[in-house]
C-alpha cells in the first residue's frame, strides 16, 4: 500500500520561512509501525511542496494521499485532492488538522466543509496518530473499497458519503494516544533526513497538550492533561538535529508553554551546550510557560541569550480576558520575571504580544497595553484577530456578540501557479467589533507597523528610548509621526504612508474570499506577486523605509523635534535640543549596511559630539558631551557575520527587500544592527 503525506507550504517564491514536516512525520511513523505489527506492509513519502506532490501523484498514483490542514494551505490543498480524484478515483484522501476540534465537529460544518471539498473523504479529528492508522488499515482490510468505508460512522473521523447518500457522519472520539512514545521518533529513525537537504527549519515537540482554553485558539483542544516524550529520546533528537542543521540559524520549540515542566531545563541547557559545540542553533524560537515566570526565568538563564522570553498578554483589559477565558501573569510577577532576566541577559530580550479586535477591547484599553508593556521593556507583536476555524471564537455565538464585521486577506507568502492554475490562500480577520469602528481599526494598522519597526524590530529602538527619557512616551512620538506623514505632502513619507493605506484598504480588507481572489487574479497584481514585492505590510513597509526611503525618513524625524519641544513638558529642555540631531545620526549609524549584492560592511570609524559608547553600556541612562568629538567604531561580530550569511544563503532571492523581510521573521532583531566600541 503507497502512501503519500503532506505538509504542503506554498513555493512560488522558492524561499520562505518553512519547517520540517514533524507533523506527518509523526502520523507516518506510527502507521508505519502499526501497520507492519498487523501483517501490512506500505511504502510512503513525506512532500512539502506542492508541485512534487502533484506530479508525484500523476506519475506513482498512490493509494492514499494524506494532507494536514492549516489556515495556509486549505486552497491548495483541495487543488491537490481534485487532481488526485481526476488521476484515480480510486485513491483514498484524508485530511487532518484544527480545521476541525470539538468546538465544530458536528454535522453541519462537517458538510459545508465537504459540499466545498467533495473529493476528500475523510477529516480525522483532533490528534491524527490512532485515526490514520485505524483508517488506512480498515482500507487495506476492504481491499481498498471506500464505498465500503463511507456508508457508516467511522470513529475519531468526519466521513463524506454526500455523493452516495446524500449524508456526513459523524464518529465518536477516539482520544489521543496513551503514550506519545508509542510514536517512533521521525528524527531518529532517519525519516526526516531529506529536509536537512533543503532551508526547512527543524522544529521538536517535548510535550502536546495545553492546559489553558483561550477562545481565540485551537491548540490542545481534544487532550484531557499534558503528555511527555521521554527525556532522552528529546536529547538525543536535540543532538541529531544539531549535527545535520547546515542551511538554517533557528530551531522552533512545538510546545504550547516550554517551560511548563521542571525538565524543559535541561533541553534548554543540551541546545545551548549543541549550540556552543557546533554553532547550531543560533537562535531558538519558544512559545513560553504563562503561569509559572519562575520556571521561564530558569529555563530562560539556560537558554542563554539563544530564545528571547515571552511574556503574552494579548490585553490587559479584565473584561476582554474574561470574555476570552484567560487568565495573565500579574504586574508582579511579570517585573519579578523581567528583574531575573536581567541577572543573565545582555541585552533587552523580552517580547509579549497582543492582539486587535478582541472582545470589549477599545482604543484607549489597547493604546494602555502598549504603553505599559513600553515601559516594562518588552518588544511588542501586535496582531489582527484571525477567526480560525475549530475555535470557540469563530463560532456563531461569539461573531454574533462581539464582531460587526470581518475581511479576508491574503495569507502571506501562500500563494502559487500550479498546472496552470493560481491557488491563493486567504485568512479572516476581525475589521470592526461592538468596541472598536472601522477606522480604528485602519489607525492601528500604521501604527502597529511604526511601533514594530522602530520599537520592537529594534531599527530605531535608541531614538526611542532618548525621547522617553525625556519624558516623550513611544506611543505619543508614533502618533506625531503619524500626524506629520498624513499631512506633510512635501515629505516621501506621505506617500509610503498613502501607499501602506492603500494596500490595508484595497488589498487586505475584502468582504469575501472570493472578492479576494477576484482581486489578486489581475495580471497586475499577480506580477506583484511573482515579483515578491507584497506581503505582511509591517514587514513590507519596514524594508520599504530601512532600504529605500531611509534618509526621508530620519528627515522626518529631524523636522519633529520642534513639535516636541512646543507641544511636550521636556525633561532636561537643553541637553534635548542639543543633542536630538545627533541621536538621530547615531540611530542611522547603527543600522547594518548591506549592498544590493548582500556584502557586509564590517567595520566603520565616526566621530561624535556626545557618549553613545557609556550611553548604551549603562542601560541608556544619562547621556552625556565629550569634552571633544569622540570616535565610534562601528562593527559585526564573526557570529553575527556567520548567521547573516546562512540566511543570506537560505533566503537569498532576486528582490532584496523580499529577502530581508524572509530573514526578520522569527531571528533576533539586534542582527541587523552595528555594535560599538
Amino acid at each position: 500500500m503507497k502512501i503519500f503525506f503532506g505538509d504542503i507550504v506554498h513555493t512560488w517564491n522558492k524561499k520562505g520561512s518553512w519547517t520540517s514536516p514533524l507533523n506527518i512525520g509523526y502520523i507516518s511513523a506510527y502507521a508505519h509501525k502499526k501497520l507492519k505489527e498487523d501483517g501490512i506492509n506500505i511504502e510512503f513519502k513525506l512532500f512539502k511542496n506542492p508541485q512534487t506532490l502533484l506530479d508525484s501523484i500523476r506519475d506513482e498514483k498512490p493509494n492514499i494521499v494524506a494532507l494536514s490542514h492549516y489556515v495556509w494551505n486549505a486552497k491548495i490543498n483541495k487543488k491537490i485532492f481534485d487532481y488526485t480524484k481526476s488521476i484515480n478515483p480510486n485513491c483514498l484522501t484524508v485530511g487532518g488538522g484544527p480545521q476541525f476540534t470539538n468546538h465544530n465537529n458536528n454535522e453541519p460544518e462537517a458538510r459545508k466543509f465537504f459540499e466545498k471539498n467533495n473529493n476528500l473523504d475523510f477529516y480525522i479529528i483532533n490528534q491524527g496518530e490512532k485515526g490514520f492508522y485505524q483508517l488506512s488499515k480498515n482500507f487495506y482490510i476492504s481491499k481498498f473499497d471506500i464505498d465500503e468505508l463511507k456508508n457508516k460512522k467511522n470513529p475519531g473521523m468526519l466521513t463524506n458519503d454526500l455523493t452516495q447518500s446524500n449524508k456526513v457522519y459523524v464518529g465518536e472520539n477516539i482520544g489521543p494516544l496513551d503514550d506519545l512514545n508509542e510514536i517512533p521518533s521521525p528524527y531518529l529513525n532517519g525519516l526526516l533526513d531529506p529536509f536537512f537537504e533543503g532551508s526547512y527549519v527543524p522544529i521538536i515537540e517535548t510535550n502536546r497538550s495545553c492546559p489553558y482554553r483561550c477562545t481565540f485558539c485551537a491548540w490542545g483542544i481534544g487532550t484531557q492533561k499534558l503528555m511527555r516524550f521521554d527525556e532522552d529520546r528529546v536529547k538525543e533528537e536535540i543532538k541529531y538535529i544539531a549535527k545535520r542543521t547546515k542551511h538554517t540559524p533557528s530551531l522552533y520549540i512545538a510546545d504550547a508553554n516550554f517551560s511548563i515542566l521542571e525538565r524543559d531545563a535541561d533541553f534548554a541547557r543540551e541546545i545551548y551546550n549543541q549550540h556552543l559545540a557546533v554553532g547550531y542553533p543560533y537562535y531558538v524560537i519558544v512559545q513560553w510557560n504563562k503561569t509559572r515566570p519562575d520556571r521561564v526565568a530558569k529555563v530562560a538563564k539556560e537558554f542563554k541569550n539563544i530564545a528571547q522570553v515571552g511574556a503574552s498578554m494579548q490585553s490587559f483589559d479584565e473584561d476582554v480576558l474574561k470574555a476570552i477565558k484567560r487568565k495573565n501573569l500579574s504586574i508582579d510577577q511579570i517585573n519579578s520575571l523581567i528583574a531575573d532576566l536581567k541577572q543573565f541577559s545582555a541585552q533587552e530580550n523580552t517580547f509579549s504580544e497582543l492582539i486587535i479586535g478582541l472582545p470589549n477591547e477599545t482604543k484607549r484599553s489597547h493604546l494602555h497595553a502598549n504603553r505599559k508593556l513600553i515601559d516594562m521593556g518588552f518588544e511588542i507583536n501586535n496582531y489582527n484577530l484571525h477567526l480560525l476555524p475549530g475555535t470557540e471564537m469563530s463560532g456563531k455565538e461569539s461573531r454574533e456578540k462581539y464582531f460587526k464585521k470581518t475581511g479576508w486577506r491574503l495569507y502571506d507568502n501562500a500563494y502559487g501557479v500550479y498546472n496552470n492554475e493560481l491557488v491563493l490562500e486567504g485568512e479572516e480577520v476581525v475589521t470592526e467589533t461592538k468596541t472598536l469602528s472601522v477606522e480604528d481599526f485602519k489607525y492601528f494598522r500604521f501604527f502597529h507597523f511604526l511601533l514594530q519597526m522602530m520599537w520592537g524590530k529594534k531599527w530605531y529602538y535608541e531614538y526611542l528610548i532618548f525621547l522617553k527619557n525625556h519624558n516623550i512616551h513611544p506611543v505619543d512620538v508614533i502618533n506625531e509621526i503619524i500626524k506629520s506623514c498624513k499631512s506633510d505632502r512635501n515629505n516621501k513619507m506621505y506617500n509610503v504612508y498613502s501607499s501602506f493605506i492603500k494596500d490595508y484598504t484595497e488589498a487586505e480588507s475584502f468582504s469575501t474570499y472570493e472578492e479576494l481572489k477576484q482581486y489578486w487574479s489581475k495580471k497586475e497584481n499577480i506580477e506583484r506577486l511573482k515579483s515578491s514585492n507584497y506581503g505582511k505590510l509591517n514587514s513590507l513597509y519596514t524594508f520599504e523605509v530601512v532600504l529605500k526611503q531611509r534618509d526621508e525618513f530620519n528627515k522626518l524625524l529631524l523636522s519633529l523635534k520642534e513639535n516636541f519641544i512646543k507641544n511636550f513638558e521636556i525633561k532636561d529642555l537643553e541637553t534635548f535640543k542639543l543633542a536630538y540631531d545627533e541621536v538621530v545620526l547615531f540611530q542611522e549609524s547603527l543600522h547594518i549596511k548591506i549592498d544590493k549584492n548582500l556584502k557586509i560592511e564590517e567595520k566603520f570609524y565616526k566621530k561624535f559630539n556626545y557618549d553613545f559608547k557609556k550611553w548604551k553600556n549603562q542601560n541608556y541612562s544619562i547621556l552625556n558631551k565629550n569634552n571633544k568629538d569622540k570616535e565610534i567604531i562601528f562593527y559585526i561580530s564573526e557570529k553575527q557575520k556567520n548567521v547573516l550569511e546562512k540566511q543570506f544563503d537560505q533566503f537569498k532571492s532576486d528582490n532584496i527587500s523580499y529577502t530581508f523581510r524572509m530573514m526578520s521573521v522569527d531571528s533576533n532583531p539586534w542582527q541587523f544592527l552595528y555594535n560599538i566600541k
